[in-house]
């Protein structure tokens, strides 16, 4: 074993304890991105990934849900698992960095590889954020979701998918049920996009 091993298992363990730490903050709300069961359509290509947020409103939670999540800091920390393993540590995002780094994994999974940016691709993957909200009252947690995923080239758009899902929790202690809510929604809604259907409408 490298002589430098116990002082890299001590930082690694400092780093899970203020990662724990922070979870437990009433700052951050952890997602849990659960990737689909893998497609026997693989899809071969490499895209540049752009996130676009088009929401009506800026305001990810409601009046209600903002005085029930006092203290939240718009962060978020997320864990991705594939199916059948343990969930992987992703780091503490807002909004727009957690959902491309939601998106790198979806994609990556179906067979993709997300170009570093300026380097060559063969489409533009465009995921276009119409709504997401997290809404509280009588004791219950309700979200909602929406999105449009573009395949486009030079500019023109090749292919488009539009998906919306909504759900709804009641609250039982604190804030887990939020993010219970918020985990399976995302997965459910997220998954639902046919990734190798994008890119047979575009003649991939």
């Amino acid at each position: 074993m490298n002589r430098h091993s116990p002082r890299i298992m001590l930082a690694a363990a400092c780093l899970a304890a203020a990662w724990l730490a922070a979870c437990a903050s009433t700052g951050v709300l952890g997602i849990d991105y659960r990737l689909p069961a893998p497609s026997s359509q693989s899809v071969a290509r490499t895209v540049d990934l752009v996130f676009q947020d088009e929401r009506a409103s800026a305001a990810f939670l409601s009046p209600m849900a903002r005085d029930e999540l006092e203290g939240f800091a718009n962060a978020f920390a997320l864990t991705v698992s594939r199916p059948g393993g343990p969930g992987e540590l992703r780091g503490a995002y807002e909004l727009a960095p957690l959902f491309r780094e939601i998106l790198r994994a979806r994609l990556e999974a179906a067979g993709l590889r997300v170009a570093p940016p300026g380097t060559p691709s063969d489409a533009r993957f465009t995921f276009v954020l119409k709504e997401f909200k997290l809404d509280f009252g009588d004791r219950t947690w309700s979200s909602r979701m929406g999105f449009e995923a573009l395949l486009m080239r030079n500019g023109s758009t090749l292919s488009r998918q539009t998906v919306s899902g909504s759900a709804e929790r009641v609250k039982i202690v604190g804030r887990s049920e939020a993010e219970k809510l918020l985990s399976e929604l995302i997965t459910d809604t997220v998954n639902q996009m046919d990734v190798a259907a994008l890119f047979k409408q575009a003649g991939f």
